[in-house]
């Protein structure tokens, strides 16, 4: 398998810059992908009739996995939190994150205290991108940080289980 396309950088010591490329790291995955958009845009234009439709279905689709296919760059300042990709920079102040989780495989920093359904949409993940301690010291010294305890950030309930009834106690 191929390295992994992962770089990381300290242009000063006030901030942390690095990229992460998963069609990179996941070849197969990437060529998959892309074939089935191939397939999906051929099924559209021949079942509609339409081959602007054609067209577009597969870039609504690729827009909506673009952070896959493209390399996304990632800078912590001391100021803000910017996230690049597909040519948009997202760019969210320290001061509107409330609450960071650590997983496996990232830091997801949200807006608000608790879990909400909203953070999904509203929240930054962060993925470490080889560069794990580095990442986690710099958002520990902005925002308290949890270890995640199941369950995908902004999943809700889901990660919680069901909870039982209790049973009756006059049976």
């Amino acid at each position: 398998m191929a390295e992994p396309e992962r770089s990381v950088s300290a242009p000063s010591a006030d901030s942390l810059e690095w990229s992460v490329w998963p069609a990179r790291e996941k070849p197969w995955t990437a060529a998959v992908l892309l074939a089935s958009l191939a397939v999906l845009g051929v099924v559209i234009a021949q079942g509609t009739g339409d081959k602007v439709l054609g067209v577009a279905a597969p870039v609504f689709v690729l827009a909506s996995v673009g952070s896959f296919i493209a390399k996304t760059e990632y800078r912590l300042s001391p100021d803000a939190i910017e996230v690049r990709t597909l040519g948009v920079v997202r760019s969210r102040p320290w001061a509107e994150m409330r609450r960071a989780t650590v997983d496996r495989n990232g830091v997801f920093l949200s807006p608000f205290e608790k879990r909400s359904w909203l953070e999904a949409y509203r929240g930054v993940r962060l993925p470490f991108g080889g560069n794990r301690d580095q990442v986690v010291a710099f958002v520990e010294s902005k925002v308290k940080v949890s270890t995640d305890g199941g369950g995908e950030p902004g999943s809700g309930r889901r990660g919680q289980g069901r909870r039982k009834a209790a049973p009756d106690a006059g049976r």
